[in-house]
């Protein structure tokens, strides 16, 4: 499976200039609550939008050992069939209310590299079980109230996984912090990114995000209207578990601060947020996002 070859054929149809229209148009109909109307709209989100989620998702499911089962809440145009296709799975169950994105996926994954079932639902009315349950960029437009019910209810459903991804915006991490405030109460553990379980530090203009780097094709930077040759996807998210965990490190929850002699990183641990130097060959792996095991231990 070639992601780029994929899109590459998705999008041979139309004119680049027919393509950058359509995704200036899906930019100012997100911002109007509509979006994807037509066949060309779709190939550009997925032009500009697919590899950028594909790699947040696959960066996301690296911090876990996926489970058999997964279920994909909003799945879209079939984003972690691409970001799981090197994992073990027994099954994925993708749920999507747009029959057109699933008419696409379909067509852009005709054989998938494990068994899949496609449902053409929403998953407000979820009640499938399954190991994982995922929700990837699907809950923006989710009112508190309802959100809350959505989750509640997905956690009555999963065997263990909860994961949530969102937009590294502050209206994300927002969303992100509910979440993660009402999996504690109902009993869950953390994963990542947080390396506890006590109240989140990030407050007032802060807000916890990372980012997953991809490298832009010729189609990608013209679409975006982008000069370099790589592009960070900025993303907030949540993994937590039935099982119960204990967090073994601190996250870096900022790009560590290179001065003379040492390394400056921000970490999120146990006691809040912390600053702390990093000297010698410590210094060298040191980057936003990465877990410093057993940081306590060491203060």
């Amino acid at each position: 499976m070639n992601l780029e070859e994929a899109i590459r054929d998705l999008c041979a149809p139309y004119s680049q200039k027919a393509l950058s229209q359509a995704a200036q148009e899906l930019s100012e109909r997100y911002q109007k609550g509509k979006a994807h109307l037509t066949d060309l709209h779709r190939a550009a989100y997925i032009a500009t939008r697919l590899p950028a989620t594909y790699a947040v998702l696959k960066q996301v499911f690296s911090e876990i050992s996926v489970p058999a089962t997964i279920l994909d809440c909003g799945a879209g145009p079939g984003t972690s069939i691409w970001a799981l296709q090197e994992q073990p799975i027994e099954h994925l169950t993708l749920i999507e209310q747009d029959p057109a994105f699933i008419q696409i996926a379909q067509s852009l994954i005709p054989n998938p590299p494990f068994p899949t079932t496609w449902k053409n639902m929403s998953f407000l009315n979820l009640k499938e079980t399954a190991d994982l349950i995922l929700f990837s960029y699907s809950l923006n437009e989710i009112p508190q109230e309802t959100l809350s019910a959505v989750i509640a209810n997905a956690h009555a459903l999963t065997q263990n996984f909860l994961v949530v991804v969102e937009p590294g915006t502050p209206s994300g991490f927002t969303r992100v912090n509910a979440i993660r405030n009402q999996v504690l109460k109902l009993g869950m553990s953390l994963h990542a990114p947080c390396p506890h379980h006590n109240i989140c530090p990030m407050t007032g203009t802060d807000w916890c995000h990372f980012a997953a780097r991809l490298p832009r094709t010729a189609l990608h930077r013209v679409l975006k209207k982008g000069a370099l040759g790589h592009e960070d996807e900025k993303f907030s998210y949540l993994i937590a578990s039935k099982t119960p965990h204990t967090p073994s490190g601190a996250r870096i929850v900022r790009h560590p601060l290179k001065r003379k002699g040492h390394t400056l990183a921000t970490l999120c641990t146990a006691d809040g947020l912390i600053q702390k130097p990093f000297t010698g060959k410590e210094r060298k792996n040191l980057h936003w996002g990465g877990v410093i095991p057993f940081l306590k231990n060491k203060l």
